[in-house]
């Protein structure tokens, strides 16, 4: 991953990345984007990465954490042992765009109460308020499909071209793009959705390579995945279509 990394030239490098302001629950085996501690080149020579650097942020998924200092192990996509450790704040979910949460906050220390007289009797404790943390439910989100690009999709053109088939093919309600190896593609129709879906998924798995990296049936996508409820489930639950003027969206 590092030579690869450090191969990418991009003016999108100092874009500041979206603000999220809100944190959110980034469980083992979630998609995510973080910030990958290397070198980058803009053009005249190799730069360190810095987190306000769009073209620092790379694909993976949470392999563990947060520990008590916030820290999250990622599983690289391309599977580089390298600068695997990340401050929950620095890693952000694909499918929402929400920063990781922290480590659980410790519970205050009780206060040692001054003694009572004899003839006192002891107040009621008054409720306790409900924990935000505790309240806190995901947004709901469109069916969305996370299509993985091939190493060329660090190329601007092959990039931008991936994107419009895409675009073209499958029609999808909102498409995230701006991501090296990676776009998101979403449907209000559950139909839909499941329909690109399987016609990606019938594609790949012509492939016969014991390495999935050496495959290429299909011109831009090398592997597919579902982010959030599949369709089934959607269905199950009555949730066949999405409106995005009842769900309020706090993505990307």
């Amino acid at each position: 991953m590092a030579i690869r990394r450090l191969l990418t030239a991009a003016a999108s490098s100092v874009v500041l990345l979206p603000i999220c302001l809100d944190a959110g629950a980034c469980p083992p085996g979630e998609p995510v984007l973080a910030f990958f501690k290397g070198e980058i080149e803009l053009g005249s020579g190799p730069v360190p990465c810095k987190p306000d650097m769009n073209d620092c942020y790379y694909g993976g998924k949470i392999g563990s954490g947060p520990d008590a200092a916030g820290i999250i192990t990622i599983d690289w996509e391309d599977e580089d042992p390298a600068n695997r450790q990340v401050i929950h704040t620095q890693v952000k979910s694909a499918a929402t765009g929400e920063a990781c949460d922290g480590p659980p906050k410790a519970a205050p220390k009780a206060s040692k109460a001054p003694p009572r007289k004899a003839q006192e009797a002891p107040k009621p404790k008054a409720p306790e308020p409900a924990s935000d943390d505790n309240n806190w439910v995901p947004p709901e989100i469109p069916c969305t499909i996370l299509p993985r690009l091939h190493w060329e999709g660090s190329d601007p053109a092959w990039n931008k071209e991936a994107i419009e088939f895409l675009k073209q093919e499958y029609n999808p309600d909102e498409v995230i793009d701006g991501f090296d190896w990676h776009v998101i593609v979403r449907f209000n129709d559950v139909n839909r959705c499941e329909s690109a879906f399987k016609s990606l998924e019938k594609v790949l798995s012509q492939c016969k390579e014991s390495d999935q990296e050496k495959c290429h049936t299909h011109k831009y996508i090398k592997a597919i995945e579902y982010v959030g409820d599949e369709p089934e489930v959607r269905r199950q639950s009555g949730r066949h279509m999405h409106d995005p003027k009842v769900h309020k969206k706090e993505e990307l």
